[in-house]
């Protein structure tokens, strides 16, 4: 018994040891998410456009209207890739042609906006507040600041740790309080 006790011990103990010396999947991704964001940037030179938050942005097209700001409904256009081209959402219809905008709230949290897939990426809304009405911009959205090591492969098509490509237009952008007026009348 004492003989079987100890093949017992020693298989788990041999067993720990293996599993611990395996690296982890999850930060293998991460890790691979990293190492090629830093190598798009670094081919595409945009290290002097990172920003505070972790993303990096770039403005393509200087707007001139006001800065957007938290609680403004942006009417936008956008295209959103992942980082090998992948188009993940956009408003373009199948010919790339864009005919209607997109509402946009920054920093706004309800049940109906959420619904919507790119409200849910967080570095759209820090993007957003560094863009003028009127503007282009180009930014690089980690996954932290994305869909983090959430698998949406089967619903949208975006991996765990997938850096995101998105290029937005602000088109019109309206305060909360040019928003009420909108709903009183």
């Amino acid at each position: 018994m004492k003989q079987y006790l100890c093949i017992f011990g020693l298989a788990v103990l041999l067993t720990g040891l293996f599993t611990t010396c395996k690296p982890d999947t999850l930060t293998a991704l991460q890790d691979n998410e990293v190492a090629v964001m830093d190598k798009y940037v670094k081919d595409h030179n945009l290290a002097d456009f990172k920003d505070a938050s972790g993303i990096y942005f770039k403005d393509s097209i200087k707007g001139t209207g006001d800065t957007i700001k938290s609680g403004y409904l942006v009417k936008i256009y956008y295209k959103i890739t992942l980082i090998n081209g992948t188009v993940i959402f956009t408003s373009a219809d199948k010919y790339g042609h864009n005919y209607e905008e997109h509402d946009f709230f920054v920093d706004v949290s309800n049940t109906v906006v959420n619904q919507s897939y790119i409200q849910q990426i967080a570095g759209l809304h820090k993007g957003m507040k560094k863009m003028q009405v009127g503007g282009i911009a180009f930014m690089v959205i980690p996954s932290q600041l994305a869909f983090k090591a959430v698998d949406n492969t089967a619903a949208m098509g975006v991996p765990r740790f997938s850096t995101l490509l998105a290029t937005i237009y602000a088109k019109k952008a309206y305060t909360p309080e040019q928003q009420k007026e909108q709903q009183q009348q």
